[in-house]
């Protein structure tokens, strides 16, 4: 019997050969008389324009593609640098080698000014440092969004939050044909676009906008490009559903019922692009997230502005979630374009957790275990402005403006025993904390480019105008308990108001000047002038009323910073190599001026930040990235102002006047290569940042547990870490396997009842995934293992590792009758945790679908979300000297039935017309 089957193998492996096409020849370069390098060759098939393989020519011009199955084709030749050249192939099994000796590519075709460019039609590749994905190359299942392409996309990460990361790294920005949809949600376009309407996914690194200049941080970026067919016409979706939790079958007190609901409208019309949305969830499954608040600009450094008190983790309580907004872009003329949206946010969450804290010192120990109940409400009206104006072909105009509106309120109920380390209690509290806020934050950006006849001369000129303000009241009521838990030994009854304001200017003006085609001089001067004011009056409560002026916890105090800085650097750049090397220049004036008793602490610091950034670029998809820089950052106002905030009376907070700039070392490699022929990918990195004058904490503990921290400076904080993953093809390319992996070691030095402590933490993460991908069928199942040891100088008994085993896996499977379904599942493993804590939940979640309509976009589901009822919400977090283990309660299983109805102008299916090469 082994022995037919060996024999059947054999057979069935020559008949498959036989099968195959191979071409083979020479492409050359007469113009410059030499062999052509990296010209591409396709084999693409005529009936379906389906790409069969495709290979690049080596250094002597010879290429060798093999494995074509036998069919009809084109065989098509193209380089960047030349027109492309066809050849037709009638392929037959007499016919399946072809050898053609001397391929002469055509020059570029031009007329008049117009240059003739034709697509590249490679699934991935690099032009200049842009990641270009040609998206119809990729399957998606159908009624697919752009977050289901972007899980097709090798090297693209999709977390359950909707976050990307490409190569390991976090996607910080994504745009629609280079324009921000609907503000600073990314999952707005990812989540709502449909797949079938975009023609390529680009991904590049860009400045950080939301440092408003002040940061050297390169960004990642991700552009979605619309195919010009999705630029005409109407297309969206209407989505609802609605069920209810177990409880509520059962009349139990936690009963409750669910919904989802969302609406996308999209109108485009080549410049004209009109959307509106609006959406509402009490799930974890849709849209709980506060980006939109997210600031850009000045606000974003400014030290002050809105300080947001919410928790923003979809996974620690019960979420509430409305959305709505407009979108409108669209060139007025020639010359100007404009781009305006607006959104509506309305967040809320309702908490219940329960924690268990160990606390660390030098001769001792002790534990608190508390458990608080938290009802949050935000909301946010956020509008963003963009005007550009092409004043000629070299000289462009760009006003960027944001506008958000803010108000926030909660209520947080707190109780907390404290114990020896033998159970016995010394003290406890009780914490009532209400708080009201309304908040204001706007930018204005200007910014004028001028490109001159010479080539790589250029001058840019900002200014950037920010402002904030920030009214808030507190109310706070504690009782705290020494010794004996009858009669309070001590009470706040207290009202806080807090006023902050912060305004700030900033002018930029930078200059290159080409020396040669490869080297250019870069110039940068930058001023920024700085004023913030924040003054906190607490009361009292007395017989009369809260009139009783509380000094400890008042304050009034005003930051101003001026700063001038200067930098000159080298840039040379070519077909390989880019090196830029220089250095910033800086002094900085900085007035701390406590307005209560009149006094001031000026500051006058110097700096010089020298930088250095080399990329290697062994092929277009293949090359390597070494960074250093150098950076400073100021202090928030909450860190200088010289006053007790008793939010939390268990952990008093002090700011320090006397608190200096710190200085930071940044050190970065990232490497990458791809395969397209293979369609494989590696990419890994590392990084270390070094701190001097870094911003901490002194903390003094008082007997009966309670903590008072104050700012200061300390010297050699460490943060580092490396990561590394790949796609590796395997049978024949039907499934892929993704290695990933990480790792940190951090070193944090703070002091602890006036002794110095340094809190080490070394972690590392391991995964092993396995992904099938096509039009038909999805799946992917992944082993995660992350290990960390915390460690600590004062205390051996910080050093306590930890480990966190998680299994996932999901399935996405087309079945008959136009019925599919959808399922996945995690099981976790906790251990070495505090008692309670080490739990092994297994959620697995799945939805039964069918499709209605001729072009099958009424879409009706049933689902049922952890179906064994064990979702619980269990973190560690390690602090100075405290290991913390939080249990939160968090939506567990339900069951929802709904429908989704997508619509269009063309009145076909939602991915109707999509090729596949994968």
């Amino acid at each position: 019997m082994k022995r037919l089957l060996a024999l059947f193998l054999i057979l069935f492996t020559s008949l498959s050969y036989s099968q195959e096409m191979k071409f083979t020849g020479v492409v050359n370069d007469t113009l410059n008389d030499k062999p052509l390098e990296n010209a591409v060759i396709m084999a693409v098939r005529l009936s379906d324009g389906l790409l069969m393989g495709y290979t690049r020519s080596e250094a002597d011009g010879t290429y060798n593609l093999q494995g074509v199955p036998i069919d009809t084709m084109e065989l098509i030749v193209s380089h960047h640098d030349f027109d492309e050249k066809r050849f037709y192939i009638i392929g037959s099994e007499e016919n399946n080698e072809i050898h053609i000796p001397n391929i002469i590519l055509p020059e570029q075709a031009t007329q008049l000014d117009e240059v003739v460019v034709y697509a590249n039609k490679e699934p991935i590749y690099f032009r200049g440092d842009t990641l270009v994905y040609v998206a119809d190359s990729f399957a998606t299942k159908q009624n697919a969004m752009v977050e289901d392409l972007l899980k097709n996309l090798p090297g693209l990460q999709v977390d359950d939050d909707g976050n990307v990361s490409s190569q390991g790294r976090k996607v910080t920005k994504v745009l629609v044909d280079g324009d921000e949809f609907f503000g600073s949600d990314p999952t707005i376009a990812t989540r709502n676009l449909t797949a079938e309407g975009v023609d390529k996914i680009e991904v590049y690194e860009a400045e950080d906008e939301t440092s408003g200049g002040n940061s050297e941080d390169k960004i990642q970026v991700l552009d979605v490009k619309l195919k010009d067919d999705a630029k005409k016409g109407y297309f969206g979706k209407v989505a609802g559903s609605g069920g209810f939790n177990s409880e509520y079958f059962d009349d139990l007190p936690n009963g409750s019922g669910f919904y989802e609901g969302e609406v996308l409208a999209n109108y485009f019309n080549k410049d004209l692009k009109v959307s509106v949305f609006a959406l509402g969830s009490n799930t974890p499954n849709t849209g709980f997230s506060y980006r939109d608040a997210s600031r850009f600009g000045l606000t974003n450094e400014m030290s002050g502005g809105w300080g947001s008190i919410m928790n923003t983790s979809r996974l620690n309580g019960l979420p509430e979630n409305y959305k709505g907004g407009f979108y409108f872009s669209n060139k007025l003329s020639e010359k100007i374009k404009m781009n305006v949206n607006y959104t509506y946010n309305d967040s809320r969450l309702t908490t219940e957790q329960v924690r268990t804290s160990e606390f660390f010192f030098a001769d001792t120990t002790y534990l608190k275990r508390d458990s608080s109940f938290t009802d949050q409400l935000q909301q946010s009206h956020t509008v963003n402005m963009d005007f550009e104006y092409d004043v000629n072909d070299k000289t462009k105009l760009k006003l960027k403006s944001n506008l958000v509106l803010r108000n926030e309120s909660s209520l947080t109920t707190n109780t907390s025993d404290f114990l020896t380390k033998n159970e016995q209690r010394f003290s406890a509290t009780n914490v009532r904390n209400e708080s009201e806020a309304d908040g204001l934050e706007g930018n204005v950006e200007l910014e004028l480019n001028k490109k001159f006849d010479k080539r790589f001369r250029e001058l840019d000129v900002v200014y950037q105008l920010g402002y904030t303000e920030t009214d808030r009241n507190n109310t706070l009521n504690s009782d705290l308990f020494f010794g004996q838990f009858n009669i309070p030994d001590s009470v706040y009854d207290q009202k806080r108001n807090m006023v902050n304001n912060t305004t700030g200017h900033r002018l930029i003006v930078d200059y290159m000047e080409p020396i040669t085609r490869s080297f250019r001089l870069k110039f940068q001067y930058r001023l920024d002038y700085f004023y913030g004011e924040q003054a906190t009056s607490t009361f009292n409560r007395t017989a009369s009323g809260y009139d009783d002026y509380a000094e400890l916890y008042s304050n009034d105090f005003s930051n101003t910073r001026l700063e001038n800085r200067g930098a000159l650097g080298i840039l040379f750049k070519d077909r390989k190599h880019t090196l830029e090397a220089g250095a910033r220049f800086r002094n900085v004036v900085i007035d701390n001026f406590n307005n209560i008793n009149n006094t001031n602490i000026n500051q006058n610091v110097d700096n010089i930040l020298p930088y250095l950034e080399y990329y290697y670029k062994f092929s277009n998809a293949h090359r390597i990235q070494f960074v250093y820089k150098t950076t400073s950052d100021q202090p928030s106002l909450n860190q200088l102002q010289p006053v007790r905030d008793n939010t939390d009376p268990n952990s008093l907070v002090i700011g320090n006047p006397n608190l200096e700039p710190n200085y930071s070392h940044k050190l970065s490699v990232n490497y990458n290569k791809w395969n397209a022929l293979k369609q494989s990918y590696v990419y890994s990195g590392l990084y270390m940042n070094y701190f001097d004058n870094d911003f901490s904490n002194s903390i003094i503990y008082t007997p009966t547990g309670q903590s008072v921290a104050t700012a200061i400076n300390v010297d050699g904080n460490i943060y580092s870490g490396f990561y590394a993953g790949g796609g590796i093809p395997i049978f024949k390319k039907l499934l892929t396997l993704r290695p990933q992996a990480s790792g940190g070691y951090t070193s944090f030095n703070s002091e602890i009842n006036n002794e110095k402590n340094t809190t080490e933490n070394y972690n590392i993460d391991a995964e092993l995934g396995l992904e099938m991908r096509s039009d038909s069928i999805e799946l992917s199942i992944s082993a995660i293992l992350s290990y960390n040891d915390p460690r600590s100088n004062l205390s051996m008994g910080l050093n306590e590792p930890y480990t966190v085993q998680r299994y996932k896996a999901s399935i996405f499977y087309e079945l008959p009758f136009r019925f599919f379904v959808e399922t996945d599942a995690v099981y976790e493993i906790n251990s070495r945790r505090a008692e309670g804590f080490n739990a092994t939940p297994f959620i697995w979640n799945a939805k039964l679908n069918r499709r209605f309509l001729k072009t099958g976009n009424l879409v009706i589901n049933a689902s049922v979300y952890d179906i064994f009822n064990q979702n619980i919400g269990i973190s560690r977090n390690v602090g100075t000297n405290i290991i913390t283990d939080t249990r939160s309660r968090i939506i567990a299983r339900y069951f929802m039935v709904g429908a989704t109805l997508r619509f269009n102008n063309n009145k076909t299916k939602a991915d109707e017309g999509r090729g596949r090469w994968f």
